[in-house]
């Protein structure tokens, strides 16, 4: 009868438990996102470590289902770039004098993440479907940013370095990622904005 009656305190807070189908804004962007092969759009993140801050842009190209190339349009590496064709390996470059040297190197070697190890796969859709389907608890919401009204969905998120949720703010009107916000307490450590989303790239394995 108590695990009864917490499945429905969890249902009545707009959770869903760990098992059950995602319902409302969750199962709107799984769905949106399985019928997406390819897609492109551009990428502002802000990092928190400590007190050090990493702001950046990227230009990011995703083929399912294990292809995905990251260009750093703006800030620290400006110029440089990774490409991923599956393993945990990514070919990259340098931005500058060095953009003409490329290497082969673990895609969490600390040249090719960002200030809080993210890679260049975390930056994708399907990381945030994964983080979905993988949540112990899934909330749906919707919150105003900037003016106008997102659906949103909240899961529990750990890293190593303290991180403990993500909240995923979606069109209303393709239910594809928008903004992604992960926290470490009350604290907001990541903040990625996805802009000129194109789900229809029709990108091909030579791209990358």
């Amino acid at each position: 009868m108590r695990n009864v009656k917490s499945a429905l305190v969890a249902v009545a807070l707009g959770g869903v438990l760990l098992g059950a189908a995602p319902t409302g804004p969750a199962a709107a962007f799984l769905d949106a996102w399985s019928k997406v092969t390819s897609y492109t759009d551009n990428i502002k993140i802000h990092v928190v470590k400590g007190n050090d801050v990493q702001d950046r842009t990227y230009h990011y190209q995703y083929l399912k289902p294990h292809f995905a190339r990251i260009d750093i349009t703006g800030g620290a590496g400006r110029g440089g770039g990774a490409s991923w064709k599956g393993g945990d390996s990514v070919s990259g470059h340098q931005g500058g004098m060095l953009s003409g040297i490329h290497l082969n190197i673990s895609m969490h070697d600390g040249r090719a993440v960002d200030l809080r190890g993210g890679t260049i796969v975390q930056a994708s859709f399907e990381d945030v479907a994964d983080n979905i389907k993988s949540a112990a608890t899934v909330t749906n919401g919707e919150e105003t940013w900037s003016g106008a009204a997102y659906d949103t969905v909240t899961v529990p998120y750990t890293d190593s370095l303290g991180a403990t949720k993500r909240v995923i703010y979606l069109s209303k009107t393709t239910h594809l990622p928008v903004r992604r916000v992960t926290f470490a307490g009350t604290a907001v450590v990541v903040d990625e904005q996805f802009t000129d989303v194109n789900p229809a790239a029709n990108l091909k394995e030579s791209d990358f």
